[in-house]
């Protein structure tokens, strides 16, 4: 009895330690996001709502900082390109390399913006740095399938 008493505890310890360990508030988040892009060389830096803008490939992009959902992680392309007035062409084309290109949404933003994003599970907060890269690709490839689409 004494042993199954002294398991359960050491389990409720470690639980307890797992919890804690995996609440992170948005400062730090912003914190983590900014450390780890200035080591590869991105230049961050956290804008008036929070998010971390980087620029890679020559392109815009931001961390969306999530701090209520830690086992989440959205990159985004911002508003790279003005959908013009042939609305029906940038949905069709929007449709189009959210189709054939995976994880990415690229849709319209209420200011007639084209916008890209990718939106992943993760483990855990830190787990970003192995999709990152990966994602920043997939990203630009469905920037090319949608300008390839809508003829620019």
């Amino acid at each position: 009895m004494k042993r199954k008493t002294m398991c359960f505890c050491i389990v409720l310890m470690l639980t307890g330690i797992t919890c804690l360990s995996a609440q992170m508030s948005k400062k730090q988040l912003q914190d983590m996001y900014v450390a780890y892009l200035t080591s590869e060389g991105y230049n961050p830096s956290v804008d008036k709502d929070g998010d971390v803008n980087f620029t890679a490939e020559g392109h815009k992009f931001y961390i969306n900082v999530m701090a209520d959902d830690l086992q989440s992680f959205q990159l985004v392309l911002t508003n790279f390109l003005d959908a013009g007035s042939d609305r029906v062409r940038a949905f069709e084309a929007a449709s189009y390399a959210t189709r054939t290109t995976r994880v990415v949404r690229v849709y319209m933003t209420s200011s007639n913006k084209i916008a890209i994003d990718a939106y992943i599970f993760i483990g855990k907060p830190e787990d970003f740095k192995l999709h990152l890269k990966r994602l920043i690709s997939v990203i630009l490839t469905a920037r090319t399938d949608y300008l390839d689409r809508v003829g620019k």
